[in-house]
């Protein structure tokens, strides 16, 4: 199964309490949100939420100490 992860951060534009879920398998085709992929997998989504409508950066290279959001961990050498 392809994966979907990049090597940088996807913008999204959130809507406040609105309940979202970030895809931490990387086999969703609307990643970085999660379609429900994982099933059969260990992976689990991360359900999360914003208290204003915000924009933010998220997550897309799988490796962010922040999930669901990008903490520039892209941007280093593997």
């Amino acid at each position: 199964m392809e994966t979907h992860f990049q090597n940088a951060p996807f913008k999204a534009s959130l809507d406040a309490n609105k309940e979202y879920w970030y895809c931490t398998c990387g086999h969703s085709s609307t990643f970085p949100f999660c379609d429900g992929s994982h099933s059969g997998t260990d992976k689990t989504p991360i359900k999360f939420s914003v208290e204003s409508d915000t924009d933010k950066w998220l997550c897309r290279c799988g490796r962010s100490g922040r999930k669901p959001y990008c903490d520039g961990s892209h941007q280093q050498q593997s």
